[in-house]
């Protein structure tokens, strides 16, 4: 037999010994803790990392607490990236963002640009119901901005319009 025919037949076996205004307090107690836990306990699934940049520069890879995002280009004048990865469980006081920073051919050959490698770790921001992407937005100094969103893209749109220089 397996085991979750055996518990099944034990709380069978209790809930039949059980006197009858047991049951409906059982009842009632499981019907309003799961009320409860519906409406109120505050409860988060996996979230996606979405990486966008305003850099001139490409990202070649970005993680979040270890968890991989996506990369992105170099900053157009109008793509600002966009790659999603995920989901992934991030939670903890504390956001730790590893990313490469990287060149493209020209920035490379001609500049004599090279990748940097590049930690930073930020206060978590707050979260709230509904917000399932992780935001990781390359400023062009280097600094990310990170935040919860329900949609980084909508959320993140009036930032980045003040970076677009073609229309």
């Amino acid at each position: 037999m397996s085991s979750a025919r055996n518990m099944i037949e034990i709380v069978t076996a209790v809930w039949k010994v059980m006197p009858r205004w047991t049951r409906w307090m059982t009842g009632v107690f499981v019907v309003l803790w799961l009320g409860w836990s519906y409406l109120f306990q505050e409860r988060h699934g996996g979230a996606s990392v979405i990486v966008m940049s305003v850099m001139d520069r490409p990202v070649s890879y970005a993680s979040v607490n270890g968890n991989m995002g996506g990369n992105t280009d170099a900053f157009d004048g109008w793509n600002e990236g966009g790659k999603t990865a995920g989901p992934y469980s991030i939670s903890g006081d504390t956001v730790t963002i590893d990313w490469l920073l990287s060149t493209t051919g020209e920035q490379y050959d001609k500049q004599g640009l090279r990748p940097e490698k590049h930690t930073i770790t930020l206060p978590m921001p707050k979260r709230t119901k509904g917000q399932n992407d992780f935001c990781v937005f390359f400023l062009p100094d280097n600094k990310p901005l990170i935040r919860w969103a329900k949609s980084c893209g909508i959320e993140m749109n009036s930032t980045i319009k003040s970076y677009r220089t073609r229309g």
